[in-house]
């Protein structure tokens, strides 16, 4: 039976060589075989990750990852952060300031933010209750804002304001 000589791979390590030359020896430390850097090391589907660093200042770091191909690379991601985040939770929420708030009614918000010249609106549909007419139900709320912007003093000044050539 002939047994085949395996050569060994060469590999090269980093480290620190020293030489001692009071008993004539040579020593060898390698690099990265110390203690981690990273704690708390969480991994979530799509290849995100979140960890915090060791040392002096600690660091809280997050590492998101999505396909290039990815239909909604935005929406990949955003998954991923909240993932990743579910154990930090906010001081206050992240929404809008109350005072730019013009119209707040039946699921529907709408905030007004005269100095972008800007307006947005959120609407909740509860689709247990309307699978059937959600298209209806849209509708209702988008005739709900033509409807109620006209009332708010500053919305009517705003809409003014643009038209005159203002804020620009």
């Amino acid at each position: 039976m002939e047994t085949k000589d395996k050569k060994t791979k060469k590999i090269k390590v980093r480290g620190v060589g020293t030489y001692n030359p009071a008993d004539n020896s040579f020593g060898f430390e390698p690099f990265n075989e110390g203690p981690s850097t990273q704690t708390d090391v969480k991994n979530c589907l799509g290849g995100g990750k979140s960890w915090i660093t060791t040392g002096t200042d600690p660091s809280r770091m997050v590492s998101l990852k999505c396909k290039a191909s990815s239909a909604d690379p935005y929406s990949d991601l955003v998954t991923q952060f909240n993932q990743l985040t579910r154990d930090l939770k906010p001081e206050k929420p992240v929404t809008l300031p109350d005072n730019l708030r013009v119209v707040k009614a039946n699921g529907l918000e709408c905030w007004l933010d005269e100095e972008k010249n800007e307006m947005t609106f959120t609407g909740r549909i509860d689709l247990s209750r309307h699978s059937r007419d959600w298209q209806a139900e849209v509708l209702r709320q988008v005739q709900l804002v033509v409807r109620r912007l006209p009332a708010s003093d500053r919305f009517n000044k705003l809409i003014n304001n643009i038209k005159k050539g203002g804020n620009k």
